[in-house]
């Protein structure tokens, strides 16, 4: 039975709508959801529902959008008092499996079926890559690199994130892989990419051996 319809803005009825969407994308594969089942749900016409968003692609692709800025903002927090370095690259990792663990049908159909091929779902992912690559870069920047230095490490950081990704995608496959494995593996493998970038200055390279288990 529907929700009886509550006054909202525009923009708080879109959010509603994103975040029932998250809720229902989470519990079944994209391919079982239909649009109109959403405005049921939301207690608001088709007609309303289509006016925010054309088609179940681009409503789907709002919830990704939405779901990607959630994540940001979970793992974009400040350094935990105590943690070092290679603990806090562990708990992002650690924060992203476990939010596909949570959410398990948007991250299939994100990283492994549509998203795999729809390139607007792919811009979604490319520009989450850029500013979390903007993140590490400033990390390990500090005061400053050499322009060549940085654009090396810059590279390095990209290639890291597609080795999460691919990662992730391995555990969506078989659950079975161990968290920790994933996210030991994933912190050692930044620190061993990043202190091998030609020109590294020895300051980084003597702050990640101390960062090191």
């Amino acid at each position: 039975m529907a929700e009886p319809r509550r006054r909202l803005s525009p923009e708080e009825r879109r959010n509603e709508l994103l975040a029932l969407g998250a809720e229902v994308f989470g519990q079944r594969p994209y391919d079982e959801v239909r649009i109109d089942e959403i405005a049921e749900k939301a207690g608001v016409s088709r007609a309303l529902m289509y006016h925010y968003f054309p088609d179940k692609r681009a409503f789907f692709a709002a919830v990704l959008r939405a779901e990607s800025q959630r994540l940001f903002d979970a793992t974009n927090t400040p350094p935990t008092p105590g943690l070092g370095l290679f603990d806090q690259l562990r708990e992002g990792v650690i924060a992203y499996l476990r939010y596909y663990e949570e959410n398990p049908n948007v991250a299939w159909a994100a990283h492994v079926g549509i998203g795999v091929s729809d390139p607007v779902l792919r811009g979604i992912e490319d520009f989450d890559n850029d500013r979390q690559a903007e993140r590490i870069v400033a990390g390990f920047a500090g005061d400053g690199l050499d322009s060549k230095v940085e654009r090396d490490l810059r590279v390095v950081v990209y290639g890291w994130l597609a080795f999460i990704l691919e990662m992730c995608r391995q555990r969506m496959l078989d659950p079975s892989v161990d968290i920790d494995t994933v996210a030991d593996a994933s912190a050692h493998a930044l620190l061993d990419a990043v202190a091998r970038v030609p020109g590294i200055p020895e300051s980084v390279t003597e702050y990640i051996a101390a960062a090191r288990p």
